[in-house]
């Protein structure tokens, strides 16, 4: 077997790893103590308002139980909140607070920030290539294969 560097699922798991724990630190450095998980929701919720936490749960790879509870402590900062269907009054809807968008919105320049560091140096091309290989990984293993034109 190959030294595990020499694999790029090595490098996938250490930069998530490395974006998780820097994002916390820069969020911190800007007083906001919230954790990548936490923002993986707000950001989730930011641009699909009303997910359901079992969809939600899906898009941020968490099982059902871990996302219950990391909504409880977003409900409890009032920065999510739940709504009843009101069709379905079994069906919830998950939505940012008014104090939850303003901490997106504060949130997510920070990120950017982090983003646009990450990326200095690399070309326009290798990020699109990198991108859609990711993408193929992904789907290979969740055989759910990004469709044209996703990427």
């Amino acid at each position: 077997m190959q030294h595990p560097d020499s694999y790029p699922h090595y490098w996938i798991n250490h930069l998530g790893f490395v974006i998780r724990k820097t994002l916390v630190k820069d969020f911190a450095a800007h007083g906001h103590k919230i954790t990548a998980e936490e923002w993986a929701i707000l950001l989730q919720l930011a641009n699909t308002p009303g997910m359901t936490t079992t969809a939600l749960s899906d898009r941020t790879f968490r099982d059902k139980t871990t996302s219950t509870r990391m909504i409880d402590k977003l409900v409890a900062r009032a920065l999510v909140e739940r709504r009843p269907d009101p069709e379905d009054r079994r069906r919830i809807h998950l939505l940012l607070t008014e104090a939850g968008r303003v901490l997106f919105g504060d949130l997510s320049g920070i990120a950017r920030d982090l983003i646009t560091r990450s990326v200095e140096g690399v070309a326009l091309d290798d990020l699109a290539a990198t991108t859609r290989t990711l993408a193929k990984i992904t789907g290979n293993l969740t055989a759910q294969p990004p469709k044209e034109g996703d990427v």
